[in-house]
């Protein structure tokens, strides 16, 4: 089985790497909210006594917030 860690690492590896760098907030004064859908798929036949291999896979993700600027709001917050 894998771990929450590793799964986490495969989110974080496919934003890098994978998403375009055109939206991606500046790390230095900027974040994002982030979700990921994993598929984790065992290899081989159930009946087997050896473990089966899994292999995991990012399907779907999606990043934002919804939210605007600090310098946007009112002083007032509404």
């Amino acid at each position: 089985m894998w771990s929450a860690d590793e799964i986490a690492e495969l989110c974080c590896l496919h934003y890098r790497t994978r998403l375009p760098k055109q939206g991606k907030p500046d790390p230095s004064r900027e974040w994002t909210s982030l979700a990921a859908v994993v598929k984790v798929e065992s290899l081989g036949s159930p009946g087997t006594p050896k473990p089966r291999p899994l292999t995991k896979e990012v399907v779907a993700m999606g990043t934002g917030t919804k939210c605007i600027g600090q310098n946007k709001m009112r002083k007032t917050g509404k």
